[in-house]
């Protein structure tokens, strides 16, 4: 038997390769039958060359690695070559807040399905964050394992991307264990006949063993849409749920093959009504093997599943949304993308922009099926502010007779520029400003709007208008002390027009968190955004309302307002569907909310 391997790299496939393939153990489905379907199971320790491993989304760099003398070197588990500048590649250590979160290179996974997850599975599952070098079920502890990983990065990536996630109706706790390696120690048998223990670290299958290997590879956290490489060019619908049937995992609701990638085989991408029914699918059929019609009985092309979701490339354009200036995609269920996207020109706010931030956002706040806004920057920063010379004739040569009616145009246009911030704040959806570069002039106006801010450690706030002979006019000087609640420091900033830092502004309150690069803080962004749309939208929107209200009212009449608000908000179904998933011990992420 033969099999082949084909990694996907964004849009761009490597060359085959071919070698043996061994086969592993009669695969069974989650229900522990035998399966009848045409398709076993890579043997992950043996050389394969079928053997391929999750492609994430989203560009990260080479493997978090830690300098050593002239190059760098992994940080923990095996021995790896020495990667220097010469690759093109190093990789800069992230701020202490996103740093190994432990002397150890082990994870504790508490949460899993004994009777479903294996070896073999959680290897597909944490394969995506880096390399896995053994998997150790514990016989003391029902349903949880031990994962050691390469190096300190990637114990960071998995707890960041698949902590708190869902399998199989439990919820995965991912944290740093105490112990330095895992050790094999006595092993048991599984439900399904496996080996409690696996090596892993001469397995083809880990995908972060070279620079030039770890580059290609995307982080993404866990999302509802999948994406499969490597399959029979004949591969149909049907075919993929046949083969959910058989592993006992769900069909995917839509199934969708890109044509004329390959002569050699298909890619596309599969989606799910949940991102748990996609990762429990994941843990099953990553490094799967699925035989082709058009070679021998013998002869089998090799399936492989990765996860897409959260990167921008892989967002389809929301309807109703086309603009100039911005760029509008659906990130996910309920979750809206905005994008600054003049990249060409970092950014800047020209007249489409003010103009199209305004429509762009009326229509969010009537769209029933958003319940989260995520708001970023195309390319190298998330904007250079104002677009002066865009808007010189509009500022530099007011229309007017006389000193009046040239105050009335100007005062005008202040206003109509001030409702382009408002409208995000007057939005009953939350709004997640992500910063990466410089957020310079009206993009301090712009985020402090915005109910959660996080940035890039790239980044850097500069209140700029003081440098062109202007006050600040659009919302800084108003919501700025506000949000840091240090008047000094605001005074400081708008007077000076200084940069201020990822780490100071994390310090002031400007932001909640910074992350080391912006693949990784849009990754954070839109799972807190999707996190927010699991809630109840009455819930989640009543208390924006209300947080607005009581930020310039006092206690007493905050207080008035939410009753007065509350004695119809509280005869929502959403209150009874939540109570009785807490009587009946569901989780809430479980309650299925009505539009609002």
């Amino acid at each position: 038997m033969c099999s082949r391997m084909i990694r996907i790299l964004g849009t761009t496939q490597t060359p085959i390769s071919v070698d043996k393939v061994t086969l592993a153990a009669t695969p069974t489905n989650a229900r522990g039958s035998p399966l009848s379907w045409e398709i076993t199971p890579q043997n992950m320790e043996g050389p394969t060359v079928g053997t391929t491993a999750i492609t994430m989304m989203r560009a990260t760099g080479p493997p978090h690695l830690t300098t050593k003398g002239e190059g760098w070197v992994h940080q923990w588990g095996s021995p790896g070559p020495k990667y220097g500048p010469q690759y093109g590649h190093p990789h800069p250590s992230p701020p202490p807040e996103y740093g190994p979160h432990a002397d150890s290179p082990v994870l504790m996974v508490y949460g899993l399905d004994q009777s479903k997850m294996n070896c073999d599975r959680v290897f597909n599952v944490f394969c995506l964050y880096g390399n896995v070098e053994k998997v150790k079920f514990m016989k003391s502890k029902p349903g949880a394992a031990m994962v050691e990983m390469a190096d300190g990065y990637a114990v960071d990536r998995a707890i960041t991307h698949l902590n708190n996630n869902f399998m199989f109706g439990q919820k995965l706790n991912v944290c740093v264990s105490k112990q330095p390696a895992i050790m094999p120690g006595q092993s048991y048998g599984l439900e399904d006949g496996s080996c409690s223990y696996k090596d892993f670290s001469e397995s083809r299958n880990n995908r972060f063993s070279t620079p030039e290997q770890a580059a290609k590879n995307r982080i993404q956290h866990p999302s509802n849409v999948l994406h499969f490489f490597n399959a029979p060019l004949e591969v149909t619908e049907e075919n993929f749920f046949e083969i959910c049937d058989e592993l006992g995992v769900k069909r995917p609701s839509s199934v969708k093959v890109f044509s004329g990638k390959s002569e050699r085989s298909s890619s596309g991408l599969l989606e799910w009504e949940s991102k748990s029914d996609a990762l429990e699918t994941l843990g099953f059929l990553n490094h799967y093997q699925m035989k082709n019609p058009r070679l021998t009985a013998s002869n089998y092309s090799g399936l492989s599943i990765s996860l897409r979701l959260t990167g921008s490339s892989a967002q389809e354009e929301a309807p109703d949304h086309s603009y100039e200036s911005l760029r509008v995609t659906s990130a996910q269920k309920h979750v809206l993308h905005v994008q600054l996207n003049r990249p060409n020109k970092r950014n800047a706010m020209n007249k489409a922009f003010w103009r199209e931030m305004v429509e762009c956002f009326n229509k969010i706040s009537r769209d029933a099926d958003c319940r989260a806004v995520v708001i970023s920057g195309a390319g190298k920063m998330f904007t250079a502010g104002i677009d002066l010379m865009d808007l010189a004739s509009d500022i530099l040569q007011p229309k007017g007779d006389d000193v009046a009616r040239i105050s009335w145009y100007l005062r005008d246009i202040i206003t109509r520029y001030q409702e382009t911030f408002s409208v995000i704040e007057k939005c009953p959806k939350p709004v997640i400003a992500a910063v990466h570069g410089g957020c310079i002039g009206g993009g301090v106006d712009l985020i402090t709007a915005c109910d959660i801010r996080y940035c890039a450690q790239d980044a850097f706030f500069q209140v700029k208008e003081v440098d062109v002979g202007l006050a600040a006019d659009v919302g800084t000087l108003q919501r700025l002390p506000k949000v840091i609640g240090n008047q000094s420091l605001v005074n400081e900033l708008a007077f000076t027009a200084r940069k201020m830092m990822a780490d100071e502004a994390l310090g002031c309150g400007l932001v909640s968190r910074v992350f080391p690069d912006k693949e990784v803080m849009l990754d954070a962004a839109l799972a807190l955004a999707a996190e927010i749309s699991s809630k109840s939208p009455v819930a989640v929107q009543s208390t924006k309302v209300n947080l607005l209200y009581s930020r310039n009212h006092s206690v007493a009449e905050s207080l008035n307002y939410v009753a007065s608000w509350n004695m119809s908000m509280l005869q929502t179904q959403d209150i009874t569907k939540s109570v009785q998933a807490v009587t009946e011990n569901k989780e809430l992420k479980s309650v299925t909310f009505s539009k609002l």
